[in-house]
Formats: C-alpha cells, sequence, structure tokens
C-alpha cells in the first residue's frame, strides 16, 4: 500500500497494536479503502503472537463520522456501498481473539458508534458527542444494530435511532456504551491503565472471555442487517436524504 493511499496508521507499541484513523480531513468517513485498511491491520494484529492488545485511536477531532456519504451516493450495488464492508469489519472486531480498545476523543455518528459498540472497551473524552444520524438522510442503521444490540437495549436502541438525537460520552457510560468517560488531558493515562489491565490477564484466558460471550452468528447476522442498510440506501427516499446532506440542503420530508 503506498504511503499516499494510506488512510491509516499502524504502529508496533511493544505489546500493543495501536491502529490510529488518519484521514483528519475527511472526519475519519468510513470509505471501501479505509475499512480495507483497518481490517488488515487488525489481520495483521491477530497473526503477530508478540500483540496482546489492539487500540483503534484516531487523528483530528473526530473519531469517525460514520460511512463514506459521497462514496455510498456513488453506489449502485451491496458491493460497492461502505456499509457491506463495515458488516466484516465490525465481526472482525468482535471475533478477534485479542482485546479491542477504542479511543475516542472526539465525536462519532452512525457506523463511527458502531465501531465503538464492536470495540471492548471505551475511553472517551467526556465532551465527545456521539449520534445515531441515519433517520436523517432517510436511511437505517440495520448494519450496526446487532453490535449495538449488546451494549443497549432495545428500547433505548429505538428511541436513539428514531430520534438521531445527540448523546455524549458521559451518556454512554451510563449505558453501556463507553467504559470510561474522562477529562481530555487524562484519556491517554485511563488508555494506559486499561491497556495495562488487559495485559495482566493470560491471553488464552482473555480469548476465552471473548469466546464465552460472543454473540452466535454475529458475522451472518452482520451481513444480513448491511443487505437492508442497502436496502434503504438504494432507496428514492435514502437516495434523496444523502443527496441533501451532501449539498447541505433540507431533505424533501423535513420541508
Amino acid at each position: 500500500m503506498d504511503s499516499n493511499d494510506a488512510l491509516i496508521r499502524y504502529q508496533d507499541a511493544h505489546k500493543v497494536a495501536l491502529i490510529t484513523l488518519d484521514a483528519p480531513q475527511r472526519r475519519n468517513a468510513l470509505s471501501t479503502s479505509m475499512i480495507a485498511q483497518i481490517r488488515e491491520a487488525l489481520a495483521r494484529a491477530r497473526s503477530d503472537e508478540r500483540k496482546r492488545v489492539v487500540v483503534i485511536d484516531h487523528a483530528g477531532p473526530w473519531f469517525c463520522a460514520g460511512a463514506d456519504l459521497a462514496e455510498s451516493a456513488r453506489a449502485t450495488r451491496l458491493e460497492e456501498l461502505p456499509a457491506a464492508h463495515l458488516a466484516e469489519l465490525l465481526a472482525d472486531i468482535c471475533e478477534s481473539p485479542k482485546p479491542v480498545v477504542a479511543v475516542a476523543r472526539g465525536g462519532a455518528r452512525g457506523g463511527g458508534v458502531g465501531l465503538l459498540a464492536a470495540a471492548d472497551l471505551v475511553v472517551s473524552d467526556y465532551r465527545a458527542e456521539f449520534a445515531f444520524s441515519e433517520v436523517r438522510l432517510g436511511v437505517v442503521p440495520a448494519v450496526i444494530g446487532p453490535v449495538v444490540a449488546r451494549k443497549l437495549t432495545r428500547g433505548l436502541m429505538r428511541r436513539l435511532f428514531m430520534t438521531g438525537e445527540s448523546f455524549s460520552a458521559v451518556d454512554g457510560v451510563g449505558w453501556g456504551l463507553v467504559t470510561k468517560a474522562t477529562a481530555p488531558d487524562s484519556v491517554e493515562r485511563h488508555q494506559a491503565d486499561t491497556v495495562e489491565k488487559l495485559l495482566a490477564g493470560g491471553p488464552k484466558a482473555l480469548a476465552g472471555v471473548k469466546a464465552l460471550t460472543a454473540t452466535p452468528g454475529l458475522r451472518d447476522e452482520l451481513r444480513s442487517a448491511a443487505a437492508v442498510t442497502a436496502e434503504y440506501f438504494f432507496s428514492e427516499e435514502g437516495r434523496e436524504g444523502v443527496r441533501s446532506f451532501i449539498e447541505k440542503s433540507s431533505p424533501p420530508w423535513v420541508d
């Protein structure tokens, strides 16, 4: 992969594999290229016996703004839609035998919140705000539903999915989505503390815990959910909503 095409950074940090989302000018939006690069990095970390923990961090003020909407707007079939590839990434994170820690120093939307939900532990700046804003585009966050359902109650999911309202990292702690919400100058320290606690556990035992608490058939469920998301993206309402967002105008159902 040419360095000019790199949308992430992979760093060896002793026993930790650090994956940094590095497209701040795009608010780290999940394009098919970025998703592929994250999956490659996860596979690299998984195959490296020296690596015991995976940390997903980010450059810039946003953790992740969700799926790349410009690419989604151009897609004409499921294979071209970032959401379809996101399903595989979420499954990779959940099925990783090595603990995955996400670090949200900034906000996230849609698929970006899905990444947080798929991670085993999340450390966040308490000022970070998140939202499932898909309905405002005329689409449904189906593809992330299976991983979000592992953290949030169905009733809360319905509320947040339907309203698209923002919520804080502190709210996320109370709901089980975020492990620790802390002051910005303490994020790095709490990240290090979290990793240290994980390294104190036996690697096979940690993998066993993940297997013990896994959701049976999750990858197939995510793939089916991605197909549902695609139906909405390819619908007239979804096309209109995404187009309006890109053009910074109100979708027709708001007028």
